[in-house]
Order: C-alpha cells, then sequence, then structure tokens
C-alpha cells in the first residue's frame, strides 16, 4: 500500500447519525478514489456501513465497558496502521484521544468537549456549524483534508445476504392475507428516551386507516427493547399488524426497506434509514431539534406542533409535565394526510409475493 493515503474514520456512535455521515464518505472517495478508509464502529452501528462501498475496511469497536485496557489496544491497533488522516465524527474526547494516542498524523474534528489540543485541525463549533442539518455537519470536517463540492445522498447500500433472510422471515411471519398486500412499517419506539413517542393508539388508527382505505397491511419495527410499545400499538388496532420488534437485524431492516410502500415513524435511526432507502416517509417530530435531524430526503413530509409547548423543541429525553404537548397535538388525521399524500404520489408499492 506504497503511496496511498491511509484514512482512519471514527463513526458515529449511533444509527441514525451513522447514517446521516455517509455523504461525508462518499464525498471523501469521490475526492481521494486512491486512499485506503478504514471506518471504526460500535457493534450496533457497524451493520450500517458493511456494504458501503465507499469504504476499503471495517472495524468493529470492542464494548467500552471492557474498560482502559481495551481502549488502548484500539491505540495499538490504530498505531500500527500509521494512518495519515483521521476524522472524528463524534465529538467526544474518547474519539479525538484514540487517534492522537494512534499516532495518526493528521487528526481532524469539532473542537469540543475540551478536546482542540489533541486535534491537528480542530474546526470550530460555532453557532453557525450548530445551526445546520447534521448532513452538512459531518462534510464540514473534510474542509481540511479536500473539496466539499459534490452531491449529497445518503448511502446505506442493501446486505445480498440480508435479501434471503428477510425474505424468509416474511415468509414465517405475515398473515397469508396480508401475502398479496403492499406493506407499510411503523417505528413507535425511539432510543434515547420517552420525550420523541407518538402515542401508540395513533399510530395504530394510521395503520387502520392504511388497511380500509390503500388495502395496505402494516409491520412495527423496533429492537428487543422497544417489543412492549409494539405489543400495544397492536392491541389498540382494529385489524392484524405484524410485529417484528426483536425479530429482525439491522442488515435485515435495510433489505427490508427495499420492500416497503411507506414508512411513518418519530424521530429515530430507522427514520433516517427509511431516508437512506427512498421509502415514502411520514416523520412526527416533538422534543428534538429538526434543523439538524430532520429526514434528509425531499420526499419526507415532517410533522411536529412546536406553537403546543413554549419549550419546544427543548431536547428532552423525557417531558417533565403530564400534557406532552409537543407530541399529542400532533393529531391521527394530521398523519393520515400526510399518509395519503404520500400514498397518491403514486410511487409503486412492493407486493411480498410479486
Amino acid at each position: 500500500m506504497s503511496g496511498t493515503q491511509k484514512i482512519f474514520i471514527k463513526a458515529p456512535n449511533w444509527i441514525g447519525d451513522a447514517i446521516l455521515a455517509t455523504p461525508a464518505l462518499h464525498l471523501l472517495r469521490h475526492a481521494l478514489p486512491d486512499a485506503h478508509i478504514t471506518v471504526m464502529a460500535r457493534p450496533w452501528v457497524a451493520d450500517v456501513y458493511c456494504a458501503n462501498l465507499d469504504i476499503d475496511r471495517l472495524w468493529t469497536e470492542e464494548d467500552k465497558k471492557k474498560g482502559w485496557r481495551n481502549f488502548l489496544a484500539i491505540t495499538s491497533k490504530i498505531r500500527a496502521e500509521k494512518f495519515d488522516i483521521g476524522i472524528a465524527f463524534p465529538n467526544s474526547l474518547g474519539s479525538a484521544l484514540l487517534m492522537a494516542l494512534g499516532r495518526v498524523k493528521q487528526r481532524v474534528g469539532y473542537n469540543r468537549d475540551g478536546r482542540g489540543i489533541l486535534l491537528t485541525d480542530s474546526i470550530a463549533a460555532d453557532s453557525k456549524s450548530l445551526s445546520i442539518h447534521m448532513v452538512e455537519y459531518y462534510i464540514n470536517l473534510l474542509s481540511p483534508i479536500c473539496s466539499t463540492e459534490g452531491t449529497r445522498e445518503l448511502t446505506v447500500p442493501t446486505p445480498p445476504e440480508a435479501i434471503e433472510t428477510i425474505t424468509k422471515t416474511l415468509a414465517e411471519s405475515l398473515p397469508s392475507e396480508a401475502k398479496n398486500r403492499p406493506l407499510a412499517a411503523f417505528s413507535p419506539g425511539a432510543t434515547g428516551g420517552t420525550a420523541k413517542r407518538w402515542l401508540p393508539e395513533r399510530f395504530a388508527a394510521v395503520a387502520d386507516h392504511l388497511y380500509e382505505k390503500w388495502g395496505v397491511h402494516s409491520l412495527i419495527l423496533g429492537s428487543q427493547a422497544e417489543r412492549d410499545i409494539a405489543e400495544e400499538m397492536a392491541h389498540h388496532a382494529k385489524h392484524p399488524i405484524t410485529i417484528l420488534a426483536g425479530k429482525c437485524t439491522i442488515r435485515e431492516t435495510i433489505a427490508l426497506c427495499d420492500r416497503l410502500s411507506l414508512f411513518v415513524c418519530n424521530d429515530s435511526g430507522l427514520m433516517h434509514l427509511a431516508a437512506a432507502k427512498d421509502v415514502p416517509l411520514v416523520a412526527i417530530f416533538g422534543p428534538t431539534e429538526y434543523v439538524a435531524t430532520a429526514p434528509y430526503h425531499p420526499r419526507a413530509i415532517l410533522i411536529r406542533q412546536d406553537g403546543a409547548c413554549p419549550e419546544a423543541p427543548c431536547m428532552r429525553k423525557h417531558c417533565p409535565y403530564d400534557h406532552h404537548a409537543c407530541m399529542t397535538a400532533v393529531s391521527a388525521e394530521m398523519v393520515i394526510a400526510a399518509v395519503d399524500q404520500q400514498m397518491q404520489k403514486g410511487s409503486s408499492p412492493f407486493i411480498p409475493n410479486s
């Protein structure tokens, strides 16, 4: 690999953020086509990058709970590679320290959490950088390295092996009457607290509307930890719903998105996955900052009612008030209108056994 620039990238720590960083990865590859790019990602994030052709090598980072001994082992691994350039997408002190102890020659990151001294190229985290979409926030990190001009598109290719496994999962999970219907997916959960969650009974009302007006069968996605909220949504529905929460890996969920006619969700990592996979999308926002984390897709519909609470968007994990107004102010009728708008745009529905 003599003469080839070696680039180390510490990936964001959450699925949604990892997806929003893919345009930066693509621009980096386009600007430096001969570079060798290594991405280090947490285990739950790595699957987002497993089929990404802009990456040459994917390292899965060990669990943080293993402590300093594991951290030093990772820095030794980085040091042995003699990387020319490193980019820390997370704002953490630890990600900058990894590159510094790993003796990466050029170390790029935002100057936050007191880590500027560990970086050779620290980018100011001023009010301008904090008031843009996360896609642009990550692309800004390329400015000391290469041009940032070019197309901004989310990229999450489908792992070929996941196509077979999700086909099998659907064959085993869908009721017989649903196997000739288009599919919609719902993600009623959200990591990082309950404040981002819309009401399960209202999600159920939207699913019932999809069944009655459009003949759509609904799936509920999420982690095993979100199984309870999935079951609550299904309990409120009048028509059958298939619960896949806790049953699909991220790879399988990527493959599933290729089969969906619609995605309805809270602000979540799966929302960004649906946007990356070009699924017609309706997203419900409440306490989170939509300017930075709105779905990055021209067709996505974002629903919010900031005026319902004077503190919105407050960025809290849990609402301190009984009313949870920023979310309860979003009615089922509002979301149904958005769902109908997406369905009327005429995308070809995926029929599971067609």
